[in-house]
């Protein structure tokens, strides 16, 4: 299961006010396995690339 980001915290991040980015974004352990998280609004694609064995995922 993906765990929601507060609302007042998205904002934050993105006036660049939020004192720990790195709590929120990037890779964190989830009950479901890995869960990868970026801030990226003019992305139209996002791709993730596992170095061990170069599987791929968006």
């Amino acid at each position: 299961m993906s765990v929601r980001i507060d609302r007042d915290v998205i904002n934050a991040l993105i006036a660049g006010h939020f004192a720990d980015p790195f709590s929120v974004l990037g890779m964190h352990r989830t009950e479901a396995g890995l869960e990868v998280r970026a801030l990226l609004p003019d992305a139209t694609e996002v791709w993730v690339i596992e170095t061990q064995n170069r599987a791929q995922g968006r």
